[in-house]
Parts: C-alpha cells; sequence; structure tokens
C-alpha cells in the first residue's frame, strides 16, 4: 500500500512541475493541500458541486458553514460579488494578505460557497497559490486542512494522518502556524468583524472608522 503523495517545495519558490500537478488534480475535481500565508488550506475546484460535496465529506464540515473563493485580484472579485467602498478601502490596504472579504453574492453558485447571498473572497499572498491561479481556468475554494471541529494542523504529516489517501497531493513547505485570517463581512454599507485573525481590530476600526460595527 502506498502512502498518501507528499510533494517538498520551497515556499517562496514553488517549483513549477509540482504547480501544474495541483492544478491538473484540481481540473480533474481531487483534493490539494496547499500553503496560503497563514496556515495550510485544504483546495477544490468550486464550480462543480459534487466537488465541493465531497472536500466538506472529507473534512466532516456542515454544509451549513461557508467557505471562500481565491481571487487573484480586486477585480476578479468583482467576477463573484460586489465590491463596495468599504471593500475596496480594506482590499488596498490588505490584499493579497490575511484578509478574507464576504460580499454580496452576483455568481451563480451554490451553497455553502454562496449562502444567504454572500460570498466569501481571498486573496492569498502566498506564492504557491499565486502560480496556481495563472494556471487554472475555473474558481478555486479552500477551507483550512484539519477535520472540522478539531484543532488546527501545523505541518504536513499531522494533516496526512488525519486524511491520509483522501486527498490526491498535499504540498509540503514545513511548518505554518500563523494567525488564521481576518474575516470581515463587507455586504452591506456597514462592515463587521465575522473572525478575529492576523489583522488587529484597532487597525480595521481606524480604517473604516463609523462604517465598522
Amino acid at each position: 500500500m502506498t502512502g498518501p503523495k507528499i510533494e517538498a517545495i520551497d515556499y517562496s519558490s514553488p517549483d513549477k512541475k509540482v504547480v501544474g500537478r495541483a492544478a491538473t488534480i484540481l481540473g480533474e475535481g481531487g483534493l490539494v493541500v496547499a500553503p496560503t500565508e497563514t496556515r495550510y488550506g485544504l483546495l477544490a475546484r468550486a464550480d462543480q458541486a459534487t466537488v465541493v460535496s465531497r472536500l466538506y465529506s472529507v473534512k466532516g464540515r456542515p454544509a451549513s458553514l461557508p467557505t471562500a473563493i481565491f481571487v487573484k485580484s480586486i477585480t476578479d472579485a468583482a467576477r463573484y460579488g460586489t465590491v463596495n467602498a468599504a471593500a475596496r478601502r480594506l482590499a488596498e490596504k490588505y490584499l493579497p494578505g490575511p484578509l478574507t472579504l464576504v460580499l454580496r453574492a452576483s455568481a451563480v453558485l451554490d451553497e455553502p460557497l454562496v449562502v444567504e447571498g454572500k460570498i466569501g473572497i481571498r486573496m492569498s499572498a502566498a506564492p504557491f497559490i499565486t502560480q496556481l491561479l495563472r494556471q487554472v481556468t475555473f474558481p478555486v475554494t479552500a477551507t483550512s486542512a484539519n477535520p472540522s471541529g478539531g484543532e488546527e494542523l501545523d505541518t504536513i504529516d499531522e494533516i496526512a494522518r488525519a486524511f491520509g489517501g483522501k486527498i490526491e497531493l498535499y504540498i509540503d513547505v514545513g511548518v505554518l502556524d500563523n494567525p488564521v485570517s481576518t474575516v470581515v463581512d463587507v455586504s452591506s454599507d456597514n462592515a463587521a468583524i465575522i473572525r478575529q485573525g492576523a489583522i488587529p481590530d484597532q487597525e480595521l476600526f481606524s480604517l473604516l472608522d463609523s462604517q465598522l460595527i
């Protein structure tokens, strides 16, 4: 019996062949664990409901909990949701980086990508994600690479023990234990912090002033 497929790469300079292999696997409906600038993410193509359903099944994540779409730019984000003044202000300051923006959805995607008319978008600063998005022609979604409700896992060895052969490819860059992304709902005129994370709350209050609740 063969073990999980693990590819070790340099975080700052990912091997192009490994990036290409990940893109192919995602395109075929497979799952990939890859590094973001915060922690490891569990990736899948977002335009096929059966693939997203498999992602949730493997993770044990309730379908009522949303997940985010990776985007290349704030212009790309506008394909999926309404980028209002608050969203643009946050994007200009913090993206790419550890920030997830919840927008009023405009894309036709099924739950749990669009929940209550909202969609989360993420523009990652991680070189692997940046290069991956250049190679794929479909949207990519990601959730944290740990069983739902479990503790955050910092290494590929831990993640591979948790998921084993249920994941087609693991990308290993060593320990990733940075704070999770901050999640801000900017789907209306008043922004709201949904999850505290890498960006201090006070910075957000200062930037958005009266728009933040």
